[in-house]
């Protein structure tokens, strides 16, 4: 059984979560600073050794994500933290709606459910 770190996440669920908010907020072919300076705090606040320019060099598959994220609460927390990064830019492009349709689809959350992420990362104050 993997460790956990202080953060409540293994060393593979923090690498699965990076490459997954990095390959969202890249979607759209824009990066923006604000998307990159909150991966970059979840990568230092997870206490992770990767970097920026590691996850640009790695895949993220969402069938990965699937088997690493087991439990219906980590995979909401990925999907309330991969909404709230697309959001923090204030753009929502038409890839970035498909490429999180396609995650919620992936880890079997409804319409509804969904819905209800989208509202509480709305609500996140990222600055």
């Amino acid at each position: 059984m993997e460790q956990r770190q202080s953060t409540g996440l293994t060393p593979e669920e923090v690498d699965v979560f990076a490459r997954g908010l990095y390959y969202l907020a890249s979607v759209d072919n824009h990066l923006d600073e604000r998307e990159v300076k909150l991966i970059e705090e979840f990568l230092s606040e997870t206490g992770s050794g990767l970097t920026l320019e590691e996850l640009k060099t790695r895949q993220f598959s969402f069938y990965e994500a699937v088997q690493v994220l087991e439990t219906t609460y980590m995979r909401r927390i990925f999907v309330k933290a991969a909404i709230a990064l697309v959001h923090s830019d204030g753009v929502y492009t038409d890839e970035e709606r498909r490429a999180l349709g396609t995650v919620a689809d992936v880890f079997g959350l409804s319409n509804a459910e969904f819905g209800d992420l989208e509202q509480e990362a709305r609500r996140l104050e990222l600055q």
